[in-house]
């Protein structure tokens, strides 16, 4: 008796591993684990490794819209654009996906393709997508289009989805990030309007744990000092990628320093 007694915490440890270890990894599906297996290799620097993973999940599983985003966000190759966006519409062609159609019609706008951004981004499934994750290109498509009053009434339109407990414009602002305010008064300040009055809404400096105007500099300059350019942009050149990334940052600097010198 004594004997069957010793090897209880040992059959009981093998029970506990089998509960919490192996069964769930029988459960859980063949790309989900590769992608495991690619994002663990990736947080220990084992970019080819990583990077394998991904080509494979997406050879293994061409039907599975989550193997072709993984690659386009986190294939170790950040400067060829190109290849990754292939990929993108590769699976967007494949599945119909409305997250990656969302990520294609985004691709386009960064690169400065107008028409076709506007294409992928009003897609019901992509303003659904942009609505949940609070992203508002719709409304910066229009401002870069110097659509500034289209731009306006997306932009409270927008929000107003985003915050559906919120009908009051006043208060749809107030609770807003300077992240996110900051592009209604770029388009207020091209409209000729009053846009410091849009910016008193966010104090200059913060005292408690809301991000304050100078907050959100910092972050802006710290971002736009570690930008790494590309070498190729969707469809070849990556010039116009390039600066239209660096105007992005320039410009919400540059109105940012303006208005706290007025301060």
């Amino acid at each position: 008796m004594k004997s069957i007694m010793l090897y209880i915490p040992g059959a009981l440890f093998l029970l506990v591993i089998l509960l919490r270890v192996v069964l769930p990894l029988i459960k859980t599906s063949g790309w989900s684990r590769m992608l495991s297996n690619a994002r663990y290799e990736r947080y220990n620097k084992n970019y080819k490794k990583s990077d394998f993973i991904l080509e494979n999940a997406i050879k293994k599983y061409p039907k599975i819209p989550a193997v072709y985003l993984e690659y386009f966000l986190n294939h170790s190759d950040k400067k060829h654009l190109e290849n990754k966006f292939n990929i993108l519409k590769q699976g967007y062609s494949v599945t119909g996906d409305k997250v990656l159609a969302f990520f294609i019609g985004s691709s386009y706008l960064e690169n400065g393709y107008m028409e076709e951004a506007e294409k992928y981004l009003k897609l019901p499934g992509s303003i659904e997508y942009m609505i949940k994750k609070r992203i508002p290109l719709l409304v910066q498509l229009y401002y870069e289009k110097k659509d500034y009053a289209r731009a306006e009434h997306e932009y409270i339109s927008f929000y107003k989805k985003v915050y559906s407990n919120v009908h009051n414009k006043k208060e749809l602002l107030e609770i807003q990030s300077p992240q996110e305010l900051i592009l209604y008064v770029l388009i207020w300040k091209a409209l000729k309007k009053e846009w410091k009055k849009i910016m008193d809404i966010i104090p200059k400096k913060s005292f408690h744990t809301d991000m304050s105007w100078t907050d959100y500099l910092n972050m802006l300059k710290e971002e736009y000092n570690t930008l790494e350019p590309a070498i190729t942009g969707i469809n070849g050149d990556a010039a116009a990628f390039n600066n239209r990334r660096k105007l992005y940052f320039e410009e919400r600097i540059s109105i940012i320093k303006a208005y706290l010198k007025t301060k």
